[in-house]
């Protein structure tokens, strides 16, 4: 029972924690939404009832059961070498036992011990995992037929040639001699069981009591740790809502996710059913959220020793688990660089360029060489045949206050509408950055005026491709 109670918090606190991963993975997963009520409580759920698991051991639960066990194997220890030392003399009158109802019946050596009775032999075998109930020993002492006093005539039907059942006034223990008398002090065997009584010899004492004094220590705690008994970890039922709000790691999370309370306040428990029931739509919608939206998330082909995996539901190790984990973290990360390198990108589509810009292009666009400069002169670009070698082709004077200029004013610019102020096609399509166009010749629409009328207008177009790519990077995660 007490390895039972040991294993159990730590077989449910290791489910929860791997539970809890695959709770990570889904959000990491699904990180474009906002994580929802429901979501938010399931997780912290999960999380409160693996420490709540843990608990067992760092706060004196494993120590209690431990203390069961070492208990029960002092009392029975106790009784075992009772047994051996008085069954193992050699002959019918030295250290032996009855077996039956008759003096004739002398068990002689351990080996006719065994013979009778197979259970007085200990077994050395490892401990089972067992939820057993002792049948022995009951919450307030022993069970029948100990638990009352049971006369020398029962225990040994008036036999007092064997050492064992001899009178106190002439005591042989075990050694076959005349015995001594014992009277003042009568032994107590088998952890206080057994004693021996005036005239009669061996007797079993009522110890059915023994739990509520400490006259008998070893069958005292022993039936305290039977009233201990077999312990569950705590584990929710997610089925339904009423069987989770039993748990209280699970009142806790609603508390703090659904009812926006600390999770220790109680004071609106009474609300909890029906908010849990708003929040999770049906009354088995925890168990859903887990068994259907979290563990049946696809991961094909993600893991790199398990490919043939589909669902989540299907990893268990744990080291898999955080390599999803890692996997999804990383691939968001990604996903967000690209992204805010895309919008930089449209963003200087929309503004001017400064002078070091430029003169960047003349020098990569030139290449040095007078023909493919002369042909970048619109953007202010000349050969100056002193500069280096492939910094021939450079920004001229006038070009770099062009720049200056453009830079200064840009955003104004585009506050005002850069475009509209060309009334040509021709200038308005020439209004660049190199080969970049920040205006067009188009109609309007979204609301500009004169839609039906062609003019100048401004990049709009470039404001919803900045738009376009926060949305297609985030719907990329999905």
């Amino acid at each position: 029972v007490a390895l039972h109670n040991v294993k159990k918090p730590a077989e449910q606190a290791t489910a929860d924690i791997k539970q809890l991963l695959r709770a990570l993975i889904y959000i990491e997963g699904n990180s474009f939404l906002t994580t929802t009520a429901k979501l938010r409580t399931t997780t912290s759920f999960l999380a409160a009832e693996a420490i709540e698991n843990l608990n067992y051991y760092a706060t004196g639960g494993a120590a209690e059961d431990i203390t069961m066990e070492r208990n029960g194997g002092r009392l029975q220890g106790a009784i075992h070498e009772f047994i051996t030392v008085h069954a193992d003399g050699s002959s019918t009158n030295k250290g032996c036992l009855n077996s039956g109802t008759a003096a004739t019946t002398t068990i002689i050596g351990f080996d006719a011990v065994k013979r009778e009775e197979p259970t007085c032999e200990l077994t050395w075998e490892k401990v089972n995992d067992t939820d057993t109930p002792v049948k022995a020993i009951t919450t307030t002492g022993l069970a029948a037929q100990f638990n009352a006093k049971i006369d020398h005539d029962t225990v040994a039907a008036g036999a007092k040639d064997c050492d064992i059942n001899s009178v106190p006034t002439a005591f042989k223990l075990n050694g076959g001699s005349s015995g001594v008398n014992i009277g003042d002090h009568l032994h107590k065997m088998a952890g206080g069981i057994l004693t021996v009584e005036a005239n009669n010899g061996l007797v079993g004492v009522s110890r059915g009591n023994s739990a509520s004094s400490n006259e008998h220590p070893y069958i005292k705690h022993v039936a305290l740790g039977v009233k201990q008994g077999v312990q569950q970890a705590a584990k929710a039922d997610t089925g339904t809502i009423k069987g989770a709000l039993q748990s209280n790691s699970f009142r806790q999370a609603s508390r703090r996710h659904i009812l926006g309370k600390p999770e220790s306040e109680d004071g609106d428990d009474r609300k909890l059913e029906s908010k849990v029931k708003t929040i999770f739509s049906t009354y088995d919608g925890i168990s859903k959220l887990i068994d259907t939206n979290i563990n049946k998330i696809p991961i094909t082909g993600i893991l790199k020793d398990n490919k043939d995996a589909k669902a989540l539901r299907e990893i268990d190790d744990i080291n898999k688990l955080l390599e999803l984990c890692f996997h999804y973290s990383d691939l968001n990360k990604h996903k967000l660089a690209d992204t805010s390198k895309k919008l930089q990108e449209a963003e200087e589509e929309t503004g001017a360029k400064s002078a070091e810009d430029m003169e960047k292009e003349c020098n990569t666009k030139g290449k040095g060489k007078q023909d493919e400069c002369k042909k970048l002169a619109k953007d202010g670009c000349f050969v100056n045949p002193k500069g280096e070698e492939d910094k021939r082709c450079t920004l001229s004077e006038e070009g770099k206050q062009k720049a200056a200029a453009n830079q200064e004013t840009g955003e104004k610019d585009r506050k005002k509408d850069r475009c509209t102020k060309h009334g040509t096609k021709a200038d308005c399509e020439n209004y660049k950055t190199g080969d970049k166009k920040h205006c067009a010749w188009r109609k309007g629409k979204d609301k500009e005026p004169d839609q039906e009328k062609e003019m100048c207008r401004n990049g709009r177009f470039l404001e919803n491709k900045q738009l376009a790519v926060i949305v297609s990077s985030f719907v990329s995660l999905l």
